[in-house]
């Protein structure tokens, strides 16, 4: 199992397997679904392949318990590749297609909880195996245990479906009965392995799969490998999504941090994000606006948007998320790349009130582990010659620092608000242009890009030596900070 023809069976086997996926998942499906899918894939694949090769091993041998002739041998190749990764996988795929499409709609079914009836379906026409037929109109709640065995597909190339109704559009069955017509439908012995709900466990194949039997240590290497090979193929997926103009390193670095952050933080990379997924309040959703008490006695921000006085609102609960901005920047970053993070708020003696007094550098590394180095503010202000900041040199500073289209943090202190400051997103889009993104707090009068003039002339004259702006989107994040984000 250990050797790259078997990896790359297991591979070539697990592909197939996830075009069927690939073609029934939408794009906004969860990352952890995807993931529970495409690993099952996997490893199913991996035990397939440990059968289909121990069935060559043990052929080698002819009925008068002498070894085969190379050709003899080579013709049960033939045949076992036949059998194994022609009339199997085809047989796989379509199973694929229909266990992924109903996974989805379990997890849509799950969001709506008893408030529907689920219906079972057939496909209504001459191939419908009578068995299954016994099943069609059977109604219940989704939280009835019928569907835990009984929600299709029920065996290959079953095209059952079960869809929701109202209730009281169609008379509810009787569980007891249902179940039992279950389990009469499903009563062969090739037929019980298919009592689960794919949805309900996250699993392509049943299983009771024949393939999953194997010996103990077999049963080891097959998960292993397997794995081994899921984790090299998203590595892969990953690699894909980065900009070509990445070097082959920053490529693979990246990738592979996406594969750390996902084990620390126990959850799934989905696609990556655009600039209004990532912002629009979603990297720091506990942020609370800022409010003034107006002459009438309304609430209002600083934008004069009015609100109603939620009871929930207080300053005690405002402001570790009004003051958290330099874990927002980051958060955003990591959305960006498909990472569903939240900034957490800044309190005292956390790591992320540590992050906000001038480390935000820190957690970025270089694709081969040094630190990344920013363009700090003030060399760039001397190496100009320059004795102070004005918002046209500001201005000349950030299109000359982010002159390439890219994620870059910005640090930057506040004129007139001694050691106050800010940490944001500076963006060049695809457009060209440079755009200010701030994580930290939404604004939609303004969009998610906002123009970078604000910045300019709200800068300090004087910059403090540790401020600056570092580009982000082609760096690795140093999981030690992970602990700044929530999930």
């Amino acid at each position: 199992m250990g050797s790259t023809p078997s990896r790359e069976l297991i591979t070539e086997t697990a592909n197939s397997i996830r075009q069927a996926i690939s073609s029934r998942l939408p794009e906004d499906v969860s990352p952890e679904l995807r993931y529970a899918l495409e690993n099952n894939a996997f490893i199913f694949s991996g035990f397939k392949t440990f059968h289909a090769l121990r069935e060559v091993g043990l052929s080698m041998v002819n009925g008068e318990g002498g070894i085969k002739s190379f050709e003899e041998f080579k013709e049960d190749v033939r045949r076992i590749n036949s059998t194994y990764n022609t009339n199997y996988l085809y047989a796989e795929y379509k199973h694929a297609v229909g266990t992924s499409q109903m996974a989805v709609k379990w997890n849509d079914i799950q969001q709506d909880g008893d408030r529907y009836l689920l219906q079972y379906r057939t496909a209504g026409d001459d191939k419908v195996r009578e068995d299954h037929r016994l099943l069609d109109g059977t109604t219940l709640p989704p939280s009835d245990p019928f569907w835990s065995k009984y929600y299709p597909p029920n065996g290959w190339g079953c095209r059952c479906t079960a869809v929701q109704v109202r209730r009281g559009k169609y008379p509810e069955s009787d569980p007891v009965l249902a179940m039992t017509k279950g389990d009469n439908a499903t009563e062969a012995a090739k037929q019980k392995m298919f009592r689960y709900n794919a949805g309900m466990e996250m699993q392509l194949f049943p299983p009771k799969h024949p393939y999953y039997k194997a010996p103990a240590k077999a049963k080891a290497v097959a998960q292993k490998v397997s794995t081994e090979e899921m984790e090299r193929q998203r590595t892969a997926d990953f690699e894909a999504e980065l900009p070509a103009t990445f070097t082959t390193e920053q490529r693979l670095a990246i990738a592979q941090n996406c594969i750390e952050i996902e084990k620390e933080l126990k959850i799934r990379k989905g696609k990556p994000m655009t600039i209004e997924q990532a912002d629009e309040q979603k990297a720091n959703p506990n942020h609370i606006p800022r409010f003034i008490l107006d002459p009438k006695g309304s609430y209002v921000d600083k934008q004069g948007r009015h609100y109603r006085l939620n009871p929930n609102w207080s300053k005690a609960k405002a402001e570790p998320f009004n003051i958290n901005c330099a874990t927002c920047a980051p958060a955003y970053a990591l959305r960006l790349r498909g990472f569903n993070v939240t900034a957490k708020g800044r309190k005292k003696g956390t790591l992320n009130e540590s992050v906000a007094f001038g480390r935000s550098f820190e957690l970025w590394k270089n694709a081969d582990g040094t630190p990344a180095q920013p363009t700090l503010t003030y060399k760039w202000m001397t190496g100009k010659g320059y004795g102070n900041m004005t918002p046209k040199r500001y201005k000349e500073y950030f299109e000359e620092v982010c002159k390439e289209q890219g994620v870059y943090i910005l640090t930057i202190g506040w004129k007139g608000k001694r050691g106050g400051g800010h940490a944001t997103i500076l963006q060049r889009d695809a457009d060209g242009k440079l755009y200010y993104i701030e994580p930290q707090e939404f604004d939609s009068a303004l969009g998610a890009k906002r123009p970078i003039d604000s910045l300019c002339n709200d800068g300090a004259k004087i910059p403090t030596s540790k401020r600056g702006i570092l580009r982000v989107d082609d760096k690795v994040f140093d999981t030690a900070f992970l602990p700044l984000f929530g999930v």
